[in-house]
């Protein structure tokens, strides 16, 4: 037994063999060949050895004195062995077949008959390592590639035409969803497509079948079963060997992460992050697409902006959050409004063909802000588009809850026509956006066609802008007063204040024009400021002049009763005039209750803190609540003139002013009916004991001389039925 010592840089044999003479000369023999050499007498010494050295080759001697622990050792090298991928040469001097396929049954990997020939014998040892070293090789090559693979979910195949057989690799067989070693036949790969994908797979191979080369790539879905939502990329490449022999190679990639990246890039490239919508990317994307269509056949598209009225007042009082969630609201009521519609569908697929069928789509758009679009294709009719306009404005009409509040929203509309209105995209979006707001300023809540005087009347809109700006500041606005006769004491009980604006061109100018404008360029806390400074001037002045005390009423913007000036303002008006809190009144509809109540609360608490009384105009119009009555700190309700015009009519209006008189009566608030323009409605007013009235069936606003006049004068006194002569009383 002889234990060398062994070059790293040799291959090294162990030497089994029970006889000492033939076990030397073996291993000197091999040690001149270049070979290094371990030796073991028997087959414990030889296991030990193996696991010490790690040898490229066991030369093994069957002949020992038990043979079976011959074949026993076999086994136990061949087992570590196989770890270490080490080939077993066995000798033996019988020549005996049957011995020969046991040894190989046991892990033998070739069998030399004794006596030796050296020179063979070196050959055949050497011939062993080098086909190990090859198969070691070759192994971790497939591991390599199999990792590989794996890493990129990537597996590969190949078909042969000639043995019409399939050889895949493991990775191809997993991610189709078969066993990784597994035989798989070309049916059982298209057995895995839906119909629609394997017909497309057969006809691009047949296609380059019928040419025996050329490249293909194709992409599909894996069916259900197999996988729900993977997407997976086919590539293959035809080899021509003769004129009927090819092979085609090809792999299959499992994309599915990689398309999943890619549709989030899309997604936040095209996509509005918080509504989920397309975006005016994708908008105008789509109308690129569709205007092109449009010329080639000849047909019509209508392109519908739709912008939200005064949303900043959301944002303003109740915060961006809020006003977030309420645009995702907006989005889903809108959507309501789409079917049985010709809207396009804006569809990822126009932008990215490869995208699959179920990226998003969707056939309204958030261009910015609280502005959507929509766009119309091949409708034959406008009334077609109005009637869906109509159908899209009318979604808003309920109002919306959030965070404990009613929220009222309406928005206006603007409509242009291809090719009628611009042969552009960007013609045809700015001029739905010149409609649009044209909408707006002509009251909002309704929608408009592009025509050709609009970017006239936008140009004059602007101008008027101007001059509004200019006329605040430079106190070109008048205040206007409307008495409220006191029916049980025949007296002017107060006045209602009304802006009044005589442009000196365009002559005089509706409230309901520039006050909403004045809310949406941002000028209405400053009109606000100048109303309440100039009422209140004017009740010092008729203090001074000798009059008794009139409470003057003044019509707040719910955008003033958001702000967080607006107690102060008043305030310092009253200190500035030295003017009592009584003789000012504050009036609020009921839209105002319907957004951040919390806030509204504690304005409209602040001003009644101060000593300035707040009334609820236009009662019963809204959404408001009854128990806002007891929530909110009113002093007065005011009857909407809608109801007073139908008080003498067949119906419910009788009935609900009678219920609103009674319930005022009960909660202790003053109720004044607003509106009155005829005798009988004055009669039903007073035989029902209400407070207060108003209308041009006394007077219409007048000028503060003219309302002198009126107190003076009593001019008031023949239009009431009863015969008393009315005394001014102090309120």
């Amino acid at each position: 037994m002889r234990l060398k010592t062994v070059n790293e840089q040799q291959q090294t044999i162990l030497i089994v063999n029970s006889r000492d003479q033939d076990r030397i000369a073996i291993s000197d023999s091999l040690n001149e060949a270049g070979f290094g050499t371990v030796e073991a007498k028997n087959p414990k010494l030889a296991l030990i050895y193996f696991k010490q050295v790690q040898p490229d080759l066991v030369l093994m001697d069957l002949d020992m004195p038990d043979v079976t622990s011959g074949l026993a050792l076999c086994g136990h090298l061949a087992a570590a062995a196989n770890y270490a991928n080490t080939p077993i040469l066995v000798l033996s001097g019988h020549n005996d077949m049957d011995l020969a396929a046991t040894a190989f049954d046991a892990g033998a990997s070739d069998f030399i008959i004794q006596p030796i020939n050296n020179l063979i014998l070196i050959q055949r040892c050497r011939y062993q390592i080098r086909s190990s070293q090859n198969l070691v090789s070759l192994k971790r090559r497939e591991r390599i590639l199999e990792h590989a693979e794996r890493m990129a979910q990537m597996g590969s195949w190949e078909w042969e035409s000639k043995s019409q057989r399939l050889y895949v690799s493991k990775e191809f067989n997993r991610i189709l969803g078969f066993e990784e070693n597994r035989p798989t036949s070309v049916r059982d790969v298209l057995n895995r497509l839906d119909e629609q994908e394997r017909t497309k797979i057969i006809r691009h191979f047949q296609q380059a079948n019928s040419r025996h080369q050329g490249k293909i790539t194709l992409h599909h879905r894996l069916k259900s079963d197999a996988g729900i939502g993977r997407t997976l990329r086919h590539e293959a490449r035809f080899i021509l060997h003769s004129s009927n022999n090819y092979s085609v190679y090809g792999t299959i990639h499992d994309i599915t992460e990689e398309v999943a990246h890619k549709d989030q890039v899309l997604q936040l490239a095209y996509y509005d992050a918080l509504t989920q919508l397309p975006n005016r990317t994708f908008f105008k994307t789509h109308l690129d697409h569709a205007i092109k269509l449009a010329r080639q056949n000849g047909h019509l598209l209508a392109v519908i902006l739709l912008d939200l009225d005064l949303f900043t007042r959301i944002n303003n009082s109740l915060g961006h959050e809020a006003g977030d969630e309420l645009l995702k609201k907006v989005s889903n009521r809108l959507l309501r409004s789409f079917e049985d519609t010709n809207c396009t569908a804006l569809n990822m697929r126009a932008i990215d063909p490869q995208a699959p069928d179920e990226m998003m789509s969707n056939k309204l758009a958030r261009l910015e802000g609280d502005q959507f679009a929509v766009l119309i294709n091949k409708f034959t009719k406008l009334d077609e588009v109005i009637l869906f306009v109509q159908r899209l404005l009318k979604q808003l009409v309920t109002p919306f809850t959030l965070q404990g509040n009613n929220i009222v929203l309406t928005a206006s509309a603007g409509i242009a026509l291809y090719p009628v209105n611009g042969l552009g995209t960007e013609m045809i979006l700015r001029n739905a956006d010149a409609a649009m707001h044209f909408a707006k300023s002509q009251g909002r809540n309704n929608f408009h066609f592009y025509s050709s005087d609009i970017d006239f009347k936008s140009k004059e809109r602007l101008s008027v802008e101007n001059d509004l700006r200019h006329a605040i500041r430079h106190n070109e606005l008048e205040l206007h007063y409307q008495p409220k006769l006191h029916l049980k004491s025949a007296s002017v009980h107060s006045v209602e204040a009304l802006v009044r604006w005589n442009h000196p061109v365009r002559g005089l100018v509706s409230p309901s024009q520039f006050v909403p404008m004045a809310e949406e360029i941002g000028l209405i806390n400053e009109l606000g400021e100048w109303l309440i400074n100039k009422a209140c001037l004017q009740a010092k002045r008729w203090n001074e002049s000798g009059l008794s005390p009139i409470r003057i009423a003044i019509n707040l913007s719910p955008v003033q009763i958001r702000g967080s000036s607006l107690v102060q303002m008043i305030r310092n008006a009253l200190l500035t005039y030295r003017l009592a809190p009584s003789q000012l009144e504050v009036e609020i509809t009921e839209t105002v209750l319907l957004e951040d109540t919390n806030r509204v609360l504690r304005t409209l608490e602040g001003i009644r803190n101060l000593g300035v009384k707040v009334a609820l105009d236009d009662f019963g119009t809204g959404y408001s609540s009854l128990s806002y009555l007891t929530r909110f700190p009113f002093s007065t309700l005011k009857i909407d003139r809608s109801f007073v015009s139908q008080c003498n009519q067949q119906g419910h209006a009788a009935a609900i002013i009678h219920t609103i008189i009674q319930l005022c009566k009960n909660l202790n608030l003053e109720v004044v009916a607003e509106g009155v323009e005829r005798y009988e409605e004055l009669k039903f007013l007073l035989d029902h004991r209400c407070d207060v009235v108003q209308g041009h069936y006394f007077s219409p606003a007048l000028s503060a001389s003219e309302l002198t006049d009126y107190i003076e004068k009593q001019s008031w006194v023949p239009l009431l039925p009863i015969p008393s002569t009315p005394t001014v009383h102090e309120h």
